[in-house]
């Protein structure tokens, strides 16, 4: 019983102890620090950049900028005490702005704000949207465009209903300096179309219209599909046979030529079972944890031919596409952004001109993977286009 006493004594004790310890940082005084001096602005895309010296104060926390990002909406940038930069970002236009830069020190006091005025360069949005165009497509349409800046945008594609009304019909997020979108599965007839982008501050370019026909096109059939062995062309690996680069299932599995064969670029030969005009091939990687690594293809071409040459001459096929797999990022090897992993998971898009011949057989000739090694792997292959 005294054991149990002295515990919930000694608990009390804790509790009230803990109940009377200050939470965060307390006033310590209300004594401001001085103001922020010799702010320098560079104007960039849309805001600016600010450096400045900071005041010689013990306490100083942080400086902050405030500033009207929009009529009625107040917004923040702040810069610890171990920087003397500010960036200001969000406009979506040049117009003049002003600025306030105050600092801030331990006990939440407010030095007198240093007024500044920004003039800032033409957004991203703007130049971004200036760039675009939109063309007809296998299937669809087809969506470019310019991002110098590599800013976080989202590309909306439009299209008239019935009612003269345009909806949305495809959003792209993307950073990548020259992006580009598709939408398929339309009627051959023509529509109306419009682009626009915007970024995450809600500032939007002029909407484009077009008028565009699409082109027709459909998925060739799997189940027509056969490997083909010529002699110059490479085997497989255990378990990916190249059967599996069409056996419906992407991921971590699929066709893999061997590595140590002594020689170099790898070729793989399908015959699509039926004779057509290609428009694209959408090419599935090989997923966790080699997205954009290990074996997966980073540049190839793609040659066709209607009448096979058993012999495996080179100089029997046409070349289609010089292929170049892109990494939205950018980021380094083993760096995935959300927007390679979603690319590599819904597989990437290589356009073939419509101004090729129709083809029976196509060989994939691979000249580089991602981890640049001697063996190459497919998770999955779909071809597109007019096999009427």
């Amino acid at each position: 019983m005294k054991n149990s006493i002295f515990i919930l004594i000694v608990l009390g004790i804790i509790t009230f102890g803990c109940k009377q310890e200050p939470v965060g940082q307390q006033p310590i005084d209300n004594i401001p620090s001085g103001p922020v001096t010799n702010v320098k602005i560079e104007n960039t895309p849309g805001g600016a950049i600010l450096t400045f010296t900071m005041p010689p104060d013990e306490d100083l926390l942080y400086v902050k900028a405030v500033y009207s990002l929009k009529e009625g909406v107040m917004s923040e940038a702040r810069s610890s005490l171990y920087k003397d930069t500010l960036r200001i970002v969000g406009f979506g236009d040049t117009a003049e702005r002003q600025v306030k830069v105050i600092a801030v020190d331990r006990s939440r006091n407010e030095s007198p704000a240093v007024d500044i005025t920004i003039n800032p360069l033409t957004p991203s949005v703007t130049t971004i949207g200036e760039s675009m165009d939109l063309v007809a497509d296998f299937g669809g349409v087809h969506g470019y465009w310019t991002n110098a800046t590599r800013a976080e945008v989202s590309v909306v594609l439009l299209k008239e209903d019935n009612n003269k009304e345009y909806n949305s019909i495809e959003t792209f997020y993307s950073t990548m300096a020259l992006g580009d979108g598709a939408s398929r599965g339309m009627d051959t007839i023509p529509e109306k179309f419009g682009i626009y982008v915007q970024d995450r501050w809600e500032n939007r370019s002029e909407i484009k219209y077009f008028t565009l026909t699409p082109l027709y096109e459909t998925k060739f059939d799997r189940l027509k599909f056969r490997a083909v062995d010529l002699p110059n062309d490479e085997s497989f690996v255990g378990g990916w046979p190249k059967s599996d680069m069409w056996n419906g299932v992407t991921g971590n599995n699929g066709y893999s030529s061997p590595g140590g064969t002594g020689r170099w670029p790898h070729s793989v030969t399908i015959d699509l079972g039926v004779t057509g005009k290609v428009s694209r091939l959408k090419l599935f990687q090989r997923t966790d944890p080699y997205t954009y690594s290990e074996g997966n293809l980073k540049k190839f071409e793609v040659y066709g031919c209607t009448t096979l040459d058993p012999t495996g001459n080179w100089a029997s096929w046409t070349k289609l596409m010089d292929c170049t797999s892109i990494k939205p990022s950018g980021l380094p090897l083993l760096e995935n952004s959300n927007e390679d992993v979603a690319r590599a998971v819904n597989g990437e898009d290589f356009i073939n001109s419509p101004l090729n011949a129709k083809v029976r057989y196509i060989r994939i000739k691979v000249l580089r993977t991602w981890a640049g090694g001697d063996n190459f792997q497919i998770s999955e292959l779909q071809i597109f286009g007019d096999n009427r």
